[in-house]
């Protein structure tokens, strides 16, 4: 490798040295704005010593969880992974990894620290999907240190263990037990966000149709067709690192799923606001667009896109709304266990108790499989017991 040198560039000082070639050509590697010849000599000579020990800008050995993970995420996860799940990582990783285990060496992690880590987030009220999704962030990319980065000789993921099914958490689990929520209550929510109010459609996708928060908001008009009275979940929207991405539902539960007819009248009175807006604003109106990436935006980039849920002069309105509509409701109405997930909650509940076939409420709801429907909705509600009783009382 070539020799250090200093030099003067203004009135700072920078090092430099030639490090391997790149495609035959010379690759010098330099840094400057140093205050004086000595601290550039000093600095050079330390990051000349690592790149000629790795050759590259760190000692593997010396590497910390954080800075392997940021690399991880940079080297492997951008090229090799879909946009949206890249993100999803890189905000589990800032979220829950590297504020506990970030300034660790990697060298120093060991299956101790990596248990005590699942242990103490079991202990906080996560739950065993969250815990299986961190594991799975640790084992993976500490596979990927092993080999072929070879930081580390082993991986120190694959030995820890999840909490057993049985096991109780110190903390109660931050999972929130669903509740339905009664027809009065339902039109006392509803006239306070009548049709033509932003929320007022997002409201209704989940008490008529079951959508989640993240696939009412991704719906465009592409997706709904009036003539066979379907609507059709094919994305979800979320807010990753302050751009609204698209990306494939939850458990990729893609489906169509009939509209009944207010549903139906409903949207169809918006597409056609929709069309009246579009051309009364002209130039004016917001045409908003997904690029390559599944990033929303109204720079032009990628795609032109319809949305179901926008306002008049074509701006989006975004999932957040739906925070000030929660608050209202919890304040103002006085409904205070109710959440946007509790209309799909009610949705599945009101057809099983008008005797819907569990396989039709598992297709409505996208559930990956039909025993997470039952297990959600296990619980008899009086309207379901009477129906029982009706039931056995024809039996002679």
């Amino acid at each position: 490798m070539g020799q250090l040198r200093t030099r003067k560039r203004g009135s700072t000082w920078e090092w430099s040295f030639e490090g391997a070639r790149i495609n035959g050509k010379r690759n010098s590697i330099s840094k400057g704005g140093y205050r004086t010849k000595a601290e550039a000599l000093a600095a050079g000579t330390q990051a000349k010593a690592e790149y000629d020990n790795a050759g590259s800008h760190f000692v593997p050995s010396e590497i910390s969880v954080s800075d392997f993970y940021e690399l991880w995420l940079e080297e492997y996860c951008k090229t090799n992974l879909k946009i949206d799940t890249y993100l999803n990582y890189k905000k589990k990783i800032s979220l829950h990894i590297t504020p506990v285990l970030g300034s660790y060496y990697l060298k120093s992690l060991t299956p101790a620290i990596i248990q005590g880590f699942i242990n103490d987030k079991f202990n906080a009220g996560y739950s065993r999907n969250t815990l299986s999704v961190l594991k799975g962030l640790l084992t993976g990319a500490l596979d990927y240190a092993v080999e072929p980065m070879q930081f580390i000789k082993y991986n120190p993921a694959k030995s820890t263990k999840l909490p057993p099914k049985r096991a109780t958490s110190q903390i109660p689990s931050r999972k929130k037990n669903r509740t339905s929520i009664s027809n009065e209550e339902w039109n006392t929510i509803i006239s306070r966000f009548p049709e033509g109010h932003s929320c007022h459609i997002p409201l209704q996708l989940a008490y008529r149709c079951g959508l989640r928060l993240g696939e009412a908001f991704a719906l465009t008009w592409d997706d709904i067709d009036f003539k066979n009275s379907t609507l059709s979940v094919n994305q979800q929207i979320q807010n990753t690192n302050g751009s609204w991405v698209f990306s494939n539902p939850k458990y990729d539960s893609f489906r169509t799923i009939e509209l009944d007819g207010k549903t139906l009248s409903l949207l169809r009175n918006a597409y056609n606001h929709q069309a009246k807006a579009k051309e009364f604003y002209g130039q004016y109106y917001t045409q908003l667009y997904i690029d390559d990436n599944h990033i929303f935006n109204t720079n032009g980039h990628g795609k032109p896109i319809n949305m179901v849920n926008c306002r008049e002069n074509g701006t989006y309105i975004q999932p957040r709304v739906m925070q000030h509509c929660c608050r209202v409701i919890h304040y103002n109405l006085g409904f205070k266990d109710f959440d946007y997930h509790s209309l799909r909650h009610t949705h599945a509940t009101m057809l099983l108790e008008a005797g819907a076939d569990i396989k039709d409420v598992q297709k409505r709801l996208g559930h990956k499989h039909i025993d997470i429907t039952l297990n959600i909705y296990s619980h008899a509600t009086p309207r379901m017991a009477a129906h029982t009783i009706d039931i056995l009382n024809q039996i002679e």
